[in-house]
């Protein structure tokens, strides 16, 4: 081969080798490429079906999270002809808004509000859940995706009302238990339900004693909570069995909520909001401005703190409550537990200095109430209930003098028996109110005659071993005579007449026991521990007893005692109670009419 042909060769091969390395360099490129757009398509549909995924979940949480996330809601209060209502109180429990010129409200629901409600101006009627059920209805309950409530109210044809009746009913406290019930004594139980005598013996007695006030009264209802107790186990019929009963009357009642309501179960609470609305509320009559709130809280154990105590949360939706009330106003603080005294106390609490009382406690939260209370010209009412025993309890704190009127229970003795464990009769109270004047007040033991306002004993009674000789270290074998006023305080006036001659009887108050109520739970009280009555119960706080030894123990001595509003109500010694099953506490015969 001619060098010229070989170099010829040699230059093909060349460009062979060269085009081959730059098809393989080529392929390699592309290989590369095809493999980084591979990654990069795989990355990119991963993360396409991440964000799917992520996307998916969040609006999955998105929609279960809607009723657990501060939110902005509207609505609108009109009355029957369409008219905005100006200046009512909205709220969620936790914000207090007020309705402006049109109507309109706007409000950031706290994620924790289950209702949004307004506080019924005292111009309006009270709503009701039905004509049958006559339980306030001044609510809507929170819906997912709902951010506008309307309410419509009815305004009162006079308007607001100067002059009107509150029924105040203490510890209903239905179970589902059968509790021991005698009509006799012997050892023979009347089997009846707790809703049942509720019925039939408080509703009862409330209906006649409504019927009996003049035509066009009005008059209202407020259950001081502890509506039930889920004693003998959980019954979802027992909420809607009390309202029932409790609505069944002409009078319009609102309930405030009580330890047993809850006893620290969700569950409980949760039944009662879904029969009764919000636990913490407002709402007006007349020139008073009520207030009802929870000042349950329950520790760690599930037990709860006496006296009574607020959250922060709590606190503040109180505040504002109270900054949008009229100053000219009375504020009637309606709750369960004593703010006054309690022996289970919150670690703030302070030491009730009364030396008779030792051992109970004025709750962390009574300095602050009455400082927002004070501001009202028209002055303020403390009502609680939980006691089981009446007491108008009265201390001297940081100067002022204060009463908080505990209300003896419906039940008594948790329906063991007609009588509380201050041996004052199951029954309720019944207020009048005028302009911002408390006018009236009486305590109505069920089926008695309203005129019945105390009992008599003899100090020397033995009561099943109890007597007040021995109770109270009175004089032994001097006739001595006791009267239990239910309803007293320190402005009634108690005096014994002998022969003529008025002698001041001596009020009793301290911790102590009620000897005849005592010595008849002794014998018949088959489910509560005797010690609930007993001098063993250090929660129990006598102060409206009064004693009298008379000149000559043979004497017919009468009783006149003398309430703050000039009724004078009378009983005679001839009238002493002598047997531990007495009759006025266990056998009702107008229950048979």
């Amino acid at each position: 081969m001619k060098n010229k042909d070989f170099r010829k060769l040699l230059m093909v091969l060349a460009c062979i080798v060269v085009v081959s390395m730059a098809m393989v360099s080529h392929h390699a490129d592309h290989t590369r490429q095809s493999l980084a757009l591979g990654k990069m398509n795989q990355a990119w549909r991963t993360d396409t079906a991440h964000k799917k995924q992520t996307k998916k979940v969040a609006k999955k949480a998105a929609k279960a999270s809607k009723d657990t996330t501060n939110y902005t809601i509207t609505g609108l209060l009109t009355d029957e002809q369409g008219h905005g209502m100006e200046g009512v109180v909205v709220s969620d429990g936790y914000t207090c808004v007020l309705t402006d010129t049109a109507g309109h409200y706007t409000l950031l629901r706290n994620k924790q509000a289950r209702f949004v409600y307004y506080s019924v101006p005292a111009y309006c009627e009270v709503p009701v859940h039905a004509d049958n059920d006559r339980t306030a209805y001044f609510y809507q309950p929170v819906e997912a995706n709902k951010k506008v409530y309307d309410f419509k109210l009815k305004r009162l044809p006079e308007g607001k009302e100067r002059r009107y009746k509150m029924i105040v009913i203490g510890d209903p406290q239905v179970t589902n238990a059968i509790n021991p019930y005698y009509t006799s004594p012997d050892d023979n139980p009347v089997k009846k339900s707790d809703i049942e005598r509720f019925t039939a013996q408080t509703m009862k007695d409330i209906r006649k004693t409504i019927q009996a006030m003049p035509n066009g009264t009005a008059v209202y209802g407020l259950s001081m909570g502890d509506d039930v107790q889920y004693y003998g186990g959980y019954n979802p019929r027992l909420e809607r069995e009390i309202r029932r009963a409790l609505g069944s009357s002409q009078m319009r009642l609102f309930s405030v909520i009580g330890n047993h309501d809850q006893d620290g179960n969700a569950l409980y609470k949760r039944k009662w909001e879904d029969s009764w609305g919000p636990t913490d509320y407002s709402f007006n009559r007349g020139d008073e401005h009520y207030v009802c709130i929870n000042n349950v809280q329950f520790t760690r154990h599930k037990s709860y703190y006496s006296p009574g105590e607020l959250t922060a949360a709590q606190v503040k939706w109180l505040e504002q409550d109270l900054a949008l009330t009229p100053r000219s106003m009375k504020v009637v603080l309606c709750y369960h537990i004593p703010f006054t005294f309690g022996n289970s106390p919150y670690g703030k609490a302070h030491p009730l200095d009364i030396a008779k009382e030792k051992g109970h406690y004025i709750s962390s939260r009574l300095s602050m109430l009455l400082g927002l209370l004070e501001r009202f010209e028209g002055g303020y009412e403390l009502f609680c209930g939980h006691t089981h025993f009446a007491l108008n309890h009265e201390i001297n704190y940081q100067g002022r003098h204060i009463m908080e009127h505990c209300h003896a229970a419906a039940c008594g003795n948790i329906w063991q028996s007609n009588i509380n464990i201050c041996g004052t009769p199951n029954g309720y109270y019944v207020y009048t109110f005028e302009d911002t004047r408390l006018t009236d007040c009486y305590y109505k033991g069920t089926f008695w005659n309203a005129s019945r306002q105390m009992t008599l004993f003899r100090a020397d009674t033995d009561f099943n071993g109890d007597s007040y000789v021995n109770d109270w270290n009175l004089p032994k074998n001097r006739g001595v005579l006791v009267a239990n006023v239910f309803n007293a305080d320190s402005r009634w006036r108690v005096i014994a007449i002998e022969d003529g001659e008025e002698h001041h009887m001596k009020r009793i108050a301290s911790k102590g026991q009620d000897a005849f109520a005592a010595g008849y739970h002794h014998k018949y009280a088959k489910c509560a521990p005797y010690s609930f009555v007993s001098k063993a119960n250090g929660y129990l706080i006598m102060n409206h007893l009064y004693y009298y030894e008379p000149k000559n123990p043979k004497a017919n001595i009468i009783v006149e005692a003398t309430d703050p509003y000039g009724h004078v109500f009378t009983a005679t010694s001839g009238e002493v109670v002598t047997n531990a099953f007495y009759n006025y506490a266990h056998y009702y015969a107008n229950e048979r009419k």
